[in-house]
């Protein structure tokens, strides 16, 4: 007996229906357990998204079914996976960012689910759930030609009696000792998905958005934000710790041109190429992207400077070029 008939357009219908009822609930002005439920119908839109996008792709989406048991569908993980394996994003979506945005998100789940202390965790969770709705609009449109705007009013603002608090600075936690390592041990797994998508060389303002109390987007958010600590002052506040370089700079130069190469639309870069572009922009000057010891004699990189040399156009690249070659001609002339 064969798989069961799956129907894409009823995964599609309800993947979206379950974003659109996380919506609903997180935007309730009076709701208990508002962020656990919205995750879970978020990570629920999601697994039923991947799906669909597999079916698309005639790709299974059931275990090898053992005798005596029914089929079983495959876990998010999975089928996030099997994205990854075969290549199926859309070209517009950064794969290996989106993939580290829902694992957030289904970290966060799996501890409300199975009773784990999850309250407090909500400042950090929720840059990545703002961000997960965007990405859904866009896979969903790119994929199934469905815009979840046309369900929704984009105007809507989280409206409260208080601003909201910088996401790491400010976030207060419980002071008991199991809420205090609940925090660590979850912020430590977000920081490994973002790792993870840094080293990849992923779009970061994909994974998390911070915004300001006038709703702009701020930033993007790297796994630097979120390596913490809870204060020894016993206030019960979370401060941010300086960051290891090795795990936010993986890429020696060498390495970075390769990592840029397999992203990139255009034509290769040269070695000759970065060195042109970094005359032309301080990136070795900046943490966000170089970072060199002091007695060290070369620049390692970050996956924030992958992103950025993968999205510099080719023409860029030539004038970029041909102005550093004139320069370097002003030079030898000694003018």
């Amino acid at each position: 007996m064969g798989a069961p008939y799956v129907s894409i357009k009823r995964l599609v219908d309800n993947s979206l229906a379950a974003m659109l009822s996380a919506i609903e609930v997180y935007n309730k002005p009076r709701m208990t357990y508002r962020d656990e439920v919205t995750v879970m119908l978020v990570v629920n839109a999601w697994e039923l998204a991947l799906k669909a996008a597999l079916r698309r792709e005639n790709r299974s989406i059931f275990y090898t079914k053992k005798r005596g048991e029914r089929y079983r569908s495959v876990t998010l993980d999975d089928a996030l996976g099997r994205l990854n394996g075969h290549a199926l994003w859309p070209k517009s979506i950064d794969g290996p960012a989106i993939t580290a945005n829902i694992k957030a998100l289904s970290e966060y789940r799996d501890r409300a689910i199975h009773l784990y202390n999850a309250q407090g965790l909500g400042a950090v969770i929720y840059p990545f759930l703002q961000q997960n709705v965007l990405n859904f609009r866009d896979f969903m449109l790119e994929k199934f030609q469905k815009d979840l705007a046309e369900s929704i009013t984009w105007q809507l603002l989280p409206l409260g009696a208080t601003a909201p608090a910088d996401v790491v600075k400010f976030m207060k936690v419980d002071k008991s000792a199991p809420m205090v390592a609940e925090v660590e041990q979850f912020i430590g797994e977000l920081r490994g998905y973002m790792d993870t998508a840094e080293r990849a060389g992923a779009d970061m303002s994909r994974v998390a958005t911070v915004y300001d109390i006038h709703m702009r987007s701020t930033k993007k958010i790297t796994s630097a934000d979120l390596v913490v600590a809870i204060s020894a002052t016993g206030d019960g506040q979370v401060v941010v710790r300086k960051t290891d370089p090795n795990q936010t700079h993986p890429f020696s130069f060498a390495k970075l041109l390769e990592k840029v190469n397999e992203k990139r639309a255009g034509r290769e870069l040269t070695s000759f190429d970065l060195q042109a572009i970094c005359w032309k922009e301080p990136l070795r000057s900046n943490p966000k992207y170089a970072w060199k010891h002091s007695n060290g004699a070369t620049h390692v990189w970050s996956g924030e400077a992958v992103s950025y040399l993968v999205s510099i156009v080719d023409a860029d690249v030539e004038r970029i070029r041909a102005e550093y070659i004139a320069d370097r001609a002003r030079v030898r002339q000694g003018r």
